[in-house]
């Protein structure tokens, strides 16, 4: 009997594993290759995304923290840190994928600022840094729902994120997204199989005026986002964002 109830228990917790559209290996890193295209020109540039820490709560759910680090073309020595995450609900099988907290935006806007700063001969002292920390205020999340079973013709609640630095006042959105079902996806590190497929506009609204992106994003079980492509309302890619490698 015993046996029997490890058994069980063993083939429940690979079904629950199966459900997550994360990885819940700490260390685990990937490697991703965007391609972006500017006025016909076109760059790629590889970053890294490194799974930084793991935790279970009391509950249950599963969060995963992500550490990106990219590195800024033409300067070997700057890159511009972010940060993302995962969690996963054991209990209605909910990946939630979060590309960007407030307070993450908050520290990752400071630390591009600084590093551009910096990479330019600037000098900026740790009083200038939190002199630009006290001017921002920064409300909102961004993020993503992956069910398990996706309703097709269900509305997707709109996803916002406000910052705002003295009088100037920008925001991020995540609007219309739908769930596509799912698909195989093939990329340089490999073949994925029955990806979680979805779309969504991102809109960008900054005191230079407002930038849509219309986005098509998969997402593989044990991985998370594997695949992201930007493009203009007509279709014309903007950037592609592939997973490149995974190194545990």
């Amino acid at each position: 009997m015993k046996i029997f109830a490890t058994t069980i228990a063993l083939l429940l917790g690979a079904l629950t594993a199966s459900a997550q559209y994360l990885c819940t290996e700490q260390g685990t890193v990937f490697t991703t290759t965007e391609t972006v295209t500017v006025d016909g020109k076109t760059e790629t540039v590889d970053q890294t995304t490194t799974v930084e820490e793991v935790t279970t709560a009391e509950n249950g759910v599963v969060s995963a923290r992500l550490l990106t680090v990219q590195k800024i073309p033409g300067n070997d020595f700057a890159e511009i840190k972010s940060y993302s995450s995962y969690t996963y609900d054991p209990a209605t099988q909910l990946t939630v994928f979060i590309p960007m907290t407030a307070e993450d935006f908050k520290n990752d806007f400071i630390n591009t600022m600084v590093e551009m700063a910096r990479s330019q001969g600037q000098n900026v002292t740790d009083s200038d840094i939190a002199e630009l920390d006290k001017a921002i205020r920064v409300k909102g999340e961004l993020s993503l729902e992956l069910p398990e079973a996706p309703d097709t013709t269900a509305k997707i609640p709109n996803k916002s994120l406000k910052m705002s630095i003295a009088t100037q006042t920008m925001s991020f959105n995540i609007w219309e997204a739908k769930y596509l079902g799912f698909e195989t996806v093939t990329v340089p590190a490999g073949t994925y199989e029955n990806c979680f497929k979805m779309s969504y506009v991102q809109k960008i609204n900054t005191p230079e005026g407002v930038e849509k992106n219309y986005c098509t994003s998969w997402f593989a079980k044990g991985i998370g986002e594997v695949k992201t492509i930007e493009a203009d309302k007509k279709g014309n890619i903007r950037s592609t964002s592939e997973l490149k490698s995974v190194r545990k």
